[in-house]
């Protein structure tokens, strides 16, 4: 029998922003610990909050193991390692002064706009794991969250767009300037140049675009047949130029799954060509797949595969070089839009900007954007930047060529 332990504590400090004014400041401390105990391929689970409890906990997680609940793969063992990222978080004080100072300084220079947000936030999220079979992980990640939501007074909409960074470096300046270039060009309508097939760029974690793999690439999915994707691992679906990985680490999340497995620069699509689903321990040993490092569970429940952690590898260009001197077009909010079950994609954009030389000049009205999934990854396929959308930011520019249409 391997007993084990699975330890987070959360420590935050957030601001909430309405009607252009601060609202409120609240911090926060959780603290969350699982305890599982593994025998003869089944697992038992358990948990508690706060700091007081393992005993009890320890023994529910034992009893638990009479409801026969499967874990075929083997708990990880033998590894020992520890991870810092990012510095100190703001404390409440400094980050009530940097929002204010923020607010104040989009007040007075675009007074047009009203201002929300539920995402000004700081924090240190600390992960441990540890078992009697010599596991011995831990990981310490600070960053800092900076969200404006922003409305024309003049208009009905609740939002008219939005402008964001996480990391875990901050500099106002840098900030500053990407939601003031923003919301300039918002103010500046301009006519879509035409219609027809035009370069259509979107922030990298835009999750609506991966929303297929991560629908198509579970390992259950694909396993069982029911995929998109199904029975052609191994083969050249996409274009040269796209790797889709796991890369916990970009996505300022643990070293470790909830598995323990290291899962940083596993592999799902290579250079186009199909690799590996994502996979937990038990789906990996139900179909002969490798388990990706995504398994992701609650504090007091048993793991699953989660695909949150898919980072499109980037190319050597950056964003002006990609665009190469041509205008292209910047969707900022596209909301509604979806794949079909064979592939096909279209959504609305809401907001979308005009592109040239590297700078956003205008709004586009409303559009329309269309194409599919072997199209955008494949041949339409323009890349992912080297630079990021914002100094600091680990964000960076992924581009297609679409057709476009005004809606």
């Amino acid at each position: 029998m391997i007993n084990e332990t699975i330890s987070s504590v959360e420590d935050e400090v957030s601001i909430k922003l309405s009607a252009s004014a601060l609202e409120s400041l609240r911090a926060k401390s959780i603290s969350r610990t699982g305890v599982r105990v593994y025998r003869d391929g089944c697992i038992g689970v358990s948990g508690y909050m706060g700091t007081e409890g393992e005993a009890a906990a320890r023994e529910r997680a034992a009893a638990a193991l009479g409801y026969k609940i499967p874990y075929p793969g083997r708990p990880s063992t033998g590894s020992r390692r520890a991870e810092t990222v990012g510095g100190r978080p703001f404390t409440p004080q400094a980050l009530d002064a940097e929002a204010a100072a923020l607010l104040a300084a989009f007040r007075k220079d675009f007074p047009q706009f009203v201002y929300s947000s539920s995402g000004i936030k700081t924090g240190t999220s600390r992960r441990s794991m540890r078992n009697d079979a010599g596991l011995d992980y831990a990981s310490s990640i600070t960053t800092h969250e900076f969200t404006f939501f922003y409305k024309l007074a003049s208009s009905s909409s609740i939002l008219d767009g939005w402008f964001s960074y996480t990391g875990t470096g901050y500099d106002r300046a840098a900030f500053q300037a990407y939601g003031s270039e923003m919301l300039a060009a918002h103010l500046r309508e301009v006519p879509l140049p035409a219609e027809g097939r035009l370069s259509v760029f979107f922030e990298e974690n835009d999750s609506q675009l991966r929303n297929i793999f991560f629908r198509e690439l579970s390992g259950m999915t694909l396993g069982s047949g029911s995929s998109l994707f199904s029975g052609k691992l191994g083969q050249r679906l996409f274009n040269e130029g796209f790797t889709l990985y796991n890369s916990p680490g970009q996505a300022f999340r643990p070293f470790f799954d909830a598995e323990g497995v290291c899962g940083e620069g596993f592999k799902y699509i290579e250079n186009g060509v199909l690799r590996a689903p994502y996979a937990d321990k038990k789906t990996a040993a139900k179909f002969g797949y490798e388990p990706s490092g995504s398994a992701t569970a609650a504090y007091d429940g048993t793991p699953d595969a989660n695909p949150g952690n898919m980072r499109i590898q980037s190319q050597a260009r950056t964003f002006r070089e990609m665009l190469g001197g041509r205008p292209a077009i910047f969707v900022s909010m596209a909301m509604g839009g979806d794949y079909t079950s064979q592939g096909g994609f279209g959504t609305p954009a809401q907001v979308a900007f005009l592109v040239e030389d590297g700078r956003l000049v205008g709004r586009l009205p409303e559009l329309q954007l269309s194409s599919g999934v072997y199209e955008m990854f494949g041949k339409d396929f323009l890349g992912v930047s080297s630079d990021p959308v914002m100094p600091l930011s680990g964000n960076r520019w992924l581009g297609f060529m679409m057709d476009v249409r005004k809606n």
